[in-house]
């Protein structure tokens, strides 16, 4: 609001539509808002170098749909492996695309998905997310050249990645696009959800709690649960619900 002096004052904060926090690393009790007011959150991780961790893809989706964002997983780096490996990375990646999630596999040295993300996001206002290294910067840069960021390789020695974005970054593309650029995260903590919540966040066990003996399995220790089944006949994917199990643990302590 200009007070007519050239001066500006808050005048209204509005309701959110969509947050993404987590616990913030300086003060467990408070929240870090990483975004708001965003669109679709696109959790990008790296083929190789540094290598794939899904773990933080499964805290990540909660996050976002404890939020109110829409989320997309973006495996980047696809140029460093080879077709064998394409294969079981995309099975891996299977079980994202089983729930609707949009999955894109990008290659920013040989402009593989980058077209194809690029027309997933127009017009949205987004947010990326990763480990340091998966290549968000250089995403940036690909999908907006005219533009110059700083980016790093991996670390030789270990080929971990190294933090090139330290802040937060708007960038907005000629199409309308809104991309916001965050650090690179070790790990994501989960806020104000509670480890009986954590199911509510894993579709996928929803539809066969209904055949569960008691109308709340936790599906991990009751006799009569529907879990096992599932998992013999191949109708959920046994690295969501061991996801689902390291992260209900991991809030109950």
């Amino acid at each position: 609001h200009d007070d007519g002096e050239g001066n500006l004052r808050l005048a209204a904060i509005g309701e959110r539509r969509s947050v993404l926090s987590r616990p913030d690393p300086q003060t467990r009790h408070k929240a870090l808002v990483l975004a708001a007011n965003v669109d679709v959150a696109v959790i990008v991780a790296s083929a190789k170098a540094p290598g794939f961790r899904p773990a933080l893809i499964d805290r990540c989706l909660i996050a976002i749909w404890h939020g109110g964002a829409t989320p997309m997983v973006c495996l980047n780096k696809v140029d460093l492996i080879d077709g064998e490996e394409r294969a079981q990375m995309q099975a891996r990646l299977g079980a994202y695309g089983d729930l609707g999630i949009e999955v894109r596999l990008t290659s920013t040295e040989t402009g593989e998905g980058v077209a194809e993300l690029i027309a997933g996001l127009a017009g949205k206002t987004c947010v990326l997310l990763g480990h340091s290294g998966v290549g968000k910067s250089s995403l940036l840069n690909a999908m907006d050249p005219e533009r110059e960021r700083r980016t790093s390789r991996g670390r030789e020695f270990d080929g971990k990645g190294r933090h090139t974005t330290t802040a937060s970054e708007l960038v907005e593309l000629a199409d309308g696009t809104r991309l916001i650029d965050t650090p690179g995260v070790r790990s994501f903590g989960l806020w104000e959800i509670r480890s009986d919540e954590v199911q509510d966040y894993f579709p996928e066990l929803a539809e066969v709690a209904g055949s569960c003996r008691y109308r709340d399995c936790s599906h991990l220790v009751e006799p009569g649960c529907a879990v096992p089944e599932a998992l013999a006949a191949g109708t959920l994917h046994a690295a969501r619900f061991d996801a689902y199990r390291r992260i209900r643990s991991s809030l109950e302590v």
